[in-house]
């Protein structure tokens, strides 16, 4: 019985020290203004705000699987998707620009559970010009200050003529690059 008393005492501080969050991984700096000030760079005219270079938005919100936390299977997000769609003169493929800036609430019960996304991305995408087909691409973002695991927000994003909207979107633990097996949509 003592024995298994020492067991559970290690395992429950494992589980503490696991869930910290890990301030090596984290950027020190305030995110949103480096990848606003990234994107200002590049842009003709520096002066404009962001809303003026991304003219499309979508809105964030809603609930999405945690797959790290199976008791509170379930994280919450607001925020916004910023797109700018550039369509090459006699060419069928369009250039679209995207900025996210969101926050998921997650049921961490190690942390207050609060997560961000604040990322700059583009995508080349085949979209024919006559616009009665809708072409679709997928993107990945890094989640910041999660509790437990590294996640990634996998997103779906469908297109047709100018307008882009979320087929579908899904949280995704670790930090590669590729997934090992595409989320089914």
């Amino acid at each position: 019985m003592k024995t298994l008393m020492v067991a559970l005492v290690a395992f429950l501080f494992a589980f503490l020290i696991g869930c910290q969050e890990n301030s090596i991984t984290d950027p020190v700096t305030n995110e949103t203004e480096s990848y606003q000030s990234a994107f200002m760079e590049n842009s003709v005219d520096k002066n404009l705000p962001i809303s003026s270079y991304f003219p499309g938005a979508i809105k964030l919100d809603g609930l999405l699987h945690d797959p790290v936390h199976p008791l509170n299977s379930f994280a919450k997000i607001n925020g916004v998707v910023r797109y700018k769609v550039d369509r090459y003169a006699l060419d069928e493929q369009v250039k679209i620009n995207l900025y996210i800036h969101a926050e998921i609430k997650s049921n961490c019960p190690m942390s207050d559970g609060l997560w961000t996304i604040n990322e700059t991305t583009e995508a080349i995408v085949d979209v024919p010009n006559n616009g009665s087909v809708t072409a679709y691409f997928e993107k990945s973002f890094r989640i910041c200050h999660t509790c437990c695991y590294p996640m990634k927000l996998f997103v779906k994003f469908q297109v047709s003529k100018n307008v882009v909207n979320i087929f579908s979107m899904e949280l995704v633990k670790g930090l590669k690059s590729q997934l090992i097996q595409a989320p089914s949509f």
